[in-house]
């Protein structure tokens, strides 16, 4: 889905400016331990789903309608894996807009054998990938989020001063 009405409200007062934004990213967690990833149209790489909060909604219901949106899953939000902030998850998109998330990375089962589509205009594919052999084409970032997730750690990620 591209950029929120309540995004699209406040960049129409501040215009390109930083703003800071909470968001979710969902590692989906099959019973064959393979991980959902979306291969997206605007980094044209492959990436676990994630989105931005919308007022009122918890990051919990985030990451669930997030799933659902884009791949037409149900899921369960199972542990938070990670919480990321901070310079490294910094953006500027194309059009000069400046973006600073939180962003909470929860581990997340499907709750039935359903298999996942592309149910917006944001993935070019979507599917589930072994976690032993993810795709080439994947940032670093995501990887790494992809990484912690499987280890099923009890403890959450977070940058420690």
């Amino acid at each position: 889905m591209p950029i929120s009405e309540y995004i699209r409200n406040i960049r129409a007062k501040i215009g390109p400016d930083l703003l800071l934004v909470s968001g979710v990213t969902a590692v989906v967690i099959n019973d064959r331990d393979e991980v959902l990833l979306q291969l997206r149209h605007d980094t044209d790489s492959w990436a676990p789903p994630s989105g931005g909060v919308e007022p009122g909604e918890t990051v919990a219901e985030c990451v669930i309608r997030e799933v659902a949106e884009e791949a037409g899953l149900e899921v369960l939000p199972e542990a938070v894996v990670a919480v990321l902030s901070g310079a490294d998850y910094n953006i500027t998109y194309p059009n000069g807009d400046h973006l600073a998330s939180v962003t909470t990375v929860f581990r997340c089962r499907p709750l039935n054998a359903k298999q996942p589509r592309v149910n917006d205009d944001e993935s070019q594919d979507i599917r589930y990938c072994p976690s032993f052999a993810l795709p080439e084409n994947m940032l670093p970032r995501h990887r790494w989020i992809v990484s912690l997730a499987v280890q099923n750690d009890s403890a959450a990620y977070f940058d420690a001063p």
